[in-house]
């Protein structure tokens, strides 16, 4: 049930230097040492009252010339203390087993969001040509196809309980993420135009590109994607050091 190295640290903890926040202990500890510190006089008076009470004894009462040595009592009173020590040891048993099957357990589930971050990772790494379109680029200027092929993978093949955290705020964050991810490619798929027939595409109409100046409304198109872009890498970010964190890794 318990190997040597529990044994050995649950008995100095909870046996030399016991715990007495149990409330049961306390009472029967308690019960001990007024036993030993109750002077015989009042004990003798309690016996009455115990015998007046219940008929005890056939109802007849104690004299102090009756009462033998006290010896017992300090026997009694020690035996009651002794009983709360064991009682308190019982217990702390028991809560650190339980301790440590939810520790085990909590680790369980964090290997099981560990495995998911990496397959995350892997797919859009810090470095990675997705995130360093979210970080750098101006959408005034081209882009390749290429660039956002992870974040469109992600898009469609991460929206569902496969592949959501275990973890409350790590899935808070990833389906936020995963929010503002499909919000940014179906934005950039409306805004971008093919240039020839490769994989460079614009966000500035053919009508403009070559222009000095564009239209505000075109400004405006190239400033939401920016921003766009920008809001996405802190997300990511975000929840690549909030994982790294909780995770461990």
């Amino acid at each position: 049930m318990f190997n040597r190295k529990e044994v050995k640290e649950i008995i100095l903890k909870k046996w030399i230097f016991p715990d007495f926040s149990n409330k049961l202990t306390w009472l029967v500890g308690g019960a001990g040492v007024t036993i030993l510190l109750t002077p015989t006089p009042l004990k003798q008076l309690f016996y009455n009252w115990l015998v007046d009470t219940f008929n005890l004894n056939s109802g007849e009462h104690y004299t102090l010339a009756e009462l033998q040595s006290s010896t017992a009592d300090y026997w009694l009173g020690f035996g009651v203390i002794l009983l709360a020590l064991i009682h308190n040891i019982g217990y702390r048993f028991f809560i650190y087993k339980e301790n440590k099957l939810a520790h085990i357990e909590k680790q369980e589930l964090i290997e099981v969001d560990k495995r998911l971050f990496t397959e995350f990772l892997e797919l859009l790494p810090s470095d990675g040509l997705d995130v360093k379109l979210l970080e750098e680029h101006d959408f005034g200027n081209s882009h390749h196809g290429k660039e956002v092929k992870a974040l469109d993978t992600f898009v469609h093949t991460w929206n569902n309980a496969q592949k959501q955290f275990l973890d409350t705020e790590l899935e808070q964050k990833r389906s936020n993420f995963i929010t503002k991810s499909r919000h940014f490619i179906y934005t950039l798929a409306n805004r971008s135009y093919a240039i020839g027939n490769g994989d460079i595409f614009s966000c500035v109409p053919d009508a403009y590109r070559n222009a000095w100046d564009w239209p505000p409304h075109v400004d405006e198109q190239i400033r939401e994607l920016n921003d766009l872009g920008t809001e996405l890498f802190d997300l990511h970010r975000d929840l690549i050091l909030t994982a790294r964190q909780k995770l461990k890794c």
